[in-house]
């Protein structure tokens, strides 16, 4: 080698006095490489990993484990929203402990190859053992079947889960996913804490895990957990325990921690776009839902009541309610039928997105099913949660329900005699405060009166339009026009079981015009083309009464009890009924008595009905909405930025964070490779930017590199002589001789970095390091 030389100009800084004195390199022949040190098993060689550091004490390697298997944990339970926590928190347990305990028995004894196939194995062993026994050998030992099913499951379960009304029903087939994900989190994360000095990175592969959580569960109803802020604590806890060197700043530590994860939890649900995030399914192309074919219930109403005494099915409830069947939105001039689809759930039955709210009972229900045909399943409108108590459904369909409507179906029409579900309804409760004032929503497709077969306009449909100006005449209001045109119904015709069925435009005419008697479908179909033809969007609705009190609270419904009645569309509101079907016992009587509404309904629709025409006569005490000013609507119309410029401003930080965190480490890895002399260089460079974090004020620039070594030492101790001073005297062969360096001296020059790296971090507290790792000077060197 060529001998060591000074620039010209540079005095050598003599050595601290403590430091014993350097010989003159120039006079004397440079010693030859020090042995390279054995590599360390699992450790790629020429890497600053195989120096030898001392051996890592067990205590932090099972404080590491923990926090893995915690990580891991915690982010699979971000799947609250896709599934419920009674059916998560096993499967969670299971994925992330069992690959935690089997990565750290087999750490010391096999490669990391052997433990990732030992670990594969022991999942497919343990989804065979709990999601999939039905399919595995003795319940428990993979088997085509098994393995076959649990890939399928992983493969396909996203795309179920984006198509499914969450919570979704936690059954293996989409569980899966769940328990994949936290198990090859917890296997990643085990064999980076175990194979690697890393500080943070093992706590890297429980991000993924949450992301995925994220976007399958934004929809969901979730249970609020605080996920992401204790992820962060327990990343920065790892941390703490695996780069800590003193106890008392382990102790330091973790207070500092439990107080940031405190205003994590605190910060996150006010955060701008925290109560509305934006839900990735607006991207997807979902398929299109089921639709249900079959005989329309409308269909049914002359055959049920043909025979009344039939059992249809037996309800447990503590108050007395109409249980909807179906909602029938299309006519086509013949009949009524449903545009609904209906999409799988695991028993949550999302709210109506055009009811803005309003006061609600409670109901719970206990339904048992008999005689009664078809895939509907009646409940009090509107459900909220259903639960299968009794034999279900085949679980491969399932319990599924319509978004728009609330409705819910099984997939299997045969075979339900003896079926039994709970069911925990919202029954809207009105005043007439709330509807005096209402207005019809915009809803075209609840207006439309379809022209004929051959294309030109009934001449029914004038005919029906005249009878509906003349049962509204006087009406001040749509809700005033739509409480008239019920009354109309039930006192100018009468309740006939005996009637024959139809609900054409011709049927409807003849009911209205000649017959004036008919079923409950007659009033049903004729209140909603008259509500139509009046501006007022509506819609047929199927169900039954009450039926009738029995012991124990539980009430039998019978096929006579089945009623029809409509519903009409208001802005704010949402679809409110209307009961056109006279009371049976009071057909024929002049009196205005409504087949299923309640007598405090009645009430309300006699007091909106007898308002005067003049609305100076009498003073309402319901004051129209205001209107929003000018100024108000430019704050509110601000106010919709927030949400973007809290994205953007996420987005910017998480950015920040992400470059911080990536860029030092891949510039240290490409500094580490090339050819010998840029070996030697990226090592000495590596190592001035590890000085300037402990704050000697090394700058290559302006200081020779054994000015460099000698303010480090000063620094750092007396240790840091033996490394520096052979580094510095490296550099300054490869940057001034031309002698060729080899790959023993760029190894040598590595490991003098690593051990200087070692007492900078023995040096420099874990706050400090961490504010100079987010300073943005780290980006730069």
């Amino acid at each position: 080698m060529a001998a060591l030389t000074t620039p010209p100009g540079r005095p050598v800084a003599p050595p601290p006095p403590d430091v014993p004195p350097t010989p003159d390199v120039r006079a004397m022949p440079v010693a030859p490489p020090t042995p390279v040190a054995p590599p360390t098993p699992g450790v790629r060689p020429g890497t600053s990993e195989a120096a030898p550091l001392p051996s890592v004490p067990e205590w932090r390697r099972v404080a590491s484990i923990v926090i893995v298997i915690l990580l891991a944990g915690t982010a699979g339970l971000a799947f609250d929203g896709v599934f419920t926590l009674g059916a998560l928190i096993p499967v969670v347990a299971v994925a992330a402990i069992v690959p935690g305990v089997v990565s750290y028995a087999l750490a010391r004894i096999l490669p990391l190859w052997v433990s990732l196939a030992v670990n594969l194995l022991a999942w497919l062993i343990a989804v065979s053992a709990t999601l999939f026994r039905t399919q595995a050998l003795a319940g428990f030992l993979p088997s085509p079947a098994s393995v076959r099913a649990a890939l399928l499951g992983v493969r396909d379960s996203g795309k179920a889960l984006l198509t499914t009304i969450l919570p979704a029903e936690g059954d293996g087939r989409t569980i899966v996913l769940a328990h994949f994900l936290v198990w090859a989190a917890a296997v990643a994360g085990t064999e980076l804490a175990l194979r690697t000095r890393a500080v943070v990175l093992p706590a890297a592969p429980a991000v993924p895990v949450l992301a995925a959580a994220v976007v399958l569960g934004v929809s969901g109803p979730g249970s609020q957990l605080p996920t992401p802020a204790v992820l962060v604590g327990l990343a920065l806890l790892l941390a703490l325990v695996r780069a800590a060197r003193a106890a008392r700043t382990f102790v330091a530590g973790v207070p500092l921690l439990a107080v940031l994860v405190l205003i994590a939890v605190a910060a996150g649900p006010v955060l701008p776009f925290a109560s509305n995030p934006y839900d990735v399914r607006q991207l997807v192309a979902q398929p299109p839902p089921r639709p249900l074919a079959g005989v329309s219930p409308l269909d049914q109403v002359s055959a049920w009541l043909q025979n009344p005494y039939r059992q249809l099915f037996t309800v447990k409830s503590t108050t007395e309610a109409n249980w909807r069947l179906a909602v029938l939105d299309r006519f086509d001039g013949v009949t009524w039928t449903s545009s609904a689809g209906y999409l799988p759930t695991g028993g949550r039955v999302p709210a109506d997105g055009d009811d803005l709210g309003g006061a609600r009972d409670v109901v719970e229900q206990q339904f048992t099913l008999q005689k009664l045909s078809g895939p509907w399943l009646p409940a009090a409108d509107r459900p909220q949660q259903v639960t299968f108590t009794g034999p279900a459904p085949d679980s491969a369909a399932g319990l599924m329900a319509d978004p728009a409507t609330g409705m819910l179906a099984s997939a299997t029409t045969t075979a339900r005699e003896g079926i039994t579900y709970q069911v925990i309804s919202g029954i809207r409760r009105y005043s007439a405060a709330d509807l005096r004032e209402a207005v019809p929503a915009a809803d075209q497709a609840a207006l439309a009166l379809p022209n004929g077969p051959d294309g030109r306009t009934p001449p029914q449909r004038a005919r029906l339009a005249a009878i509906a100006r003349k049962a509204t005449a006087g009406a001040t209001s749509p809700m005033q026009q739509a409480v008239r045109l019920a009354a109309y119904l039930r006192k100018h015709a009468d309740y006939d079981v005996n009637s024959p069925p139809g609900h054409s435009y011709r049927s409807i005419q003849f009911f209205l015009t000649e017959a004036k008697k008919g079923t409950t479908e007659q009033f049903a179909a004729s209140y909603a083309l008259l509500a139509r033809s009046l501006g007022l969007p509506s819609r047929v609705v199927v169900g039954f009464g009450p039926g009738k009190a029995e012991a124990g609270g539980v009430r039998q419904v019978l096929a006579g009890d089945v009623l029809a009645w409509a519903e009409v569309e208001f802005k704010g509101i949402g679809w409110v009924p209307f009961y056109p079907t006279p009371a049976r016992s009071h057909a024929g009587e002049s009196g205005d008595v409504a087949e299923g509404v309640s007598k405090q309904r009645q009430e309300i629709e006699q007091e909106i009905s007898g308002d005067h025409a003049d609305p100076a006569a009498t003073p309402s005490t319901h004051r129209p909405t205001p209107q929003p000013s000018p100024r108000q609507a430019g704050h509110g119309a601000g106010t919709t930025w927030l949400p973007i410029a809290g994205a953007v401003a996420g987005g910017l930080l998480g950015g920040y964070l992400l470059a911080v965190t990536v860029l030092p480490p891949l510039r240290r890895r490409r500094r580490r490779t090339g050819d010998p002399r840029a070996r030697v260089a990226g090592a000495w460079r590596q190592t001035v930017v590890r000085l300037r974090a402990a704050g000697v004020p090394a700058s290559s620039r302006v200081l020779t590199a054994r000015e460099v070594a000698t303010l480090g030492v000063t620094a750092l101790g007396t240790h840091a002589y033996e490394p520096l001073t052979g580094l510095a005297d490296l550099a300054n062969l490869t940057r001034f001789s031309d002698a060729p360096a080899d790959q023993e001296a760029a190894d040598m020059a590595w490991r003098h970095y690593a051990n200087i790296d070692l007492l900078v971090r023995r040096k420099i507290a874990l706050p400090r390091r961490l504010a100079h790792r987010l300073a943005p000077g780290s980006l730069l060197h």
